[in-house]
């Protein structure tokens, strides 16, 4: 754990492990392939960003049990969302509102099977185009369609984030801001990979049940801590106070709505998610159990194993940041949330 106020990252403790997958070697040289093949390898620094900010290694955690193919895509469409060359639309669209729009429309347009029209295709699209056909291959229509819902939202708030940042405007609320960081993350989406991707798809009949939901806001919000707590304060810029002259995280927010400094907010913050990691381990063992009566075997181990794939996500978002800070190396052109793991 580091210490309070250390840049590293928050000071909190997690009882959870960090898994590794053990196909990292082989997804890494799959992606740098898939993505020079679509063209989002502008020049060898491009191929380097991947290497140097562990987008593969940030795969295996997320999704350490899934097989060799699976692995490889997900370091695709880890390199798609946070490359810097990568195919996310407000970087695509150099952080332009308008033009972010437009490419999230033919990105939502693609999840929901619909043609992109011409004046919209772009190595960016097409890419996702290949991207999604192997993301969401072999699901079930109720795991399908809960994908499509949660890449949709994420499009739909890369172009709102685009079009916060163009006009100024500013959190005042940290629990509304995280739940919007949320889907700029894709959160949801990807944790519906990991019932795909190795896991246990949980039963349509539970996965609304408010104890699951809590258990992915919970898991999305100690993610987003960490991530955000973990990348040092010279990547950031800002003033020194907060880092309030960039673009929203988590620390910026609480320092904002607490008038305090950076170390004040990040010591606040792993408050924050010392609480949200007490209340995730009540959670699984007090509200869980008692969802299982009238659930067979299969379900009952897709419903219990549910937490342990919200795990993989928060020890993921804790490791990545101390090993990748993104925007330290390579220069980013569109506005955060930064989108790790």
């Amino acid at each position: 754990m580091t210490g309070r106020g250390d840049p590293r990252g928050a000071g909190f403790a997690t009882p959870w492990p960090l898994r590794h997958n053990p196909h990292v070697a082989e997804a890494r040289e799959a992606a740098l392939g898939w993505l020079g093949a679509f063209g989002l390898l502008r020049d060898e620094d491009a191929a380097a960003d991947f290497t140097e900010l562990r987008l593969a290694e940030a795969a295996g955690w997320l999704y350490p049990f899934a097989g060799p193919e699976d692995s490889a895509t997900a370091a695709q469409m880890l390199g798609w969302c946070l490359l810097p060359s990568g195919g996310r639309p407000d970087r695509v669209a150099g952080g332009d509102p308008r033009r972010t729009a437009e490419i999230a429309g033919a990105l939502i347009g693609i999840v929901h099977g619909e043609p992109v029209p011409a004046a919209r295709r772009s190595p960016a699209v097409t890419a996702f185009a290949d991207l999604w056909g192997r993301m969401a291959g072999g699901m079930s229509p109720r795991l399908r369609g809960r994908l499509r819902h949660h890449w949709a939202g994420y499009f739909s708030a890369r172009a709102t984030a685009a079009a916060d940042h163009a006009t100024g405007y500013a959190h005042a609320d940290l629990d509304a801001y995280l739940a919007f960081r949320a889907d700029t993350v894709c959160a949801y989406g990807q944790l519906d990979l990991a019932e795909q991707w190795g896991g246990a798809e949980v039963p349509a009949q539970l996965w609304h049940h408010p104890a699951l939901a809590r258990v992915r806001r919970l898991g999305a919000d100690l993610a987003a801590v960490a991530s955000d707590t973990a990348e040092p304060a010279r990547a950031r810029g800002g003033d020194g106070r907060g880092d309030r002259g960039g673009p929203p995280d988590v620390v910026r927010v609480v320092a904002a709505t607490r008038h305090c400094t950076r170390p004040e907010a990040v010591r606040h913050a792993s408050v924050l998610a010392r609480r949200k990691v007490a209340e995730l381990v009540a959670l699984e063992e007090r509200a869980l159990p008692r969802l299982l009566s009238g659930l067979d075997e299969r379900h009952r181990d897709a419903v219990l194993g549910y937490p342990q794939l919200v795990h993989h996500r928060v020890v993921a978002a804790r490791a990545w940041g101390r090993v990748s800070h993104p925007g330290v190396r390579a220069a980013q052109p569109a506005p955060p949330p930064s989108g790790a793991p």
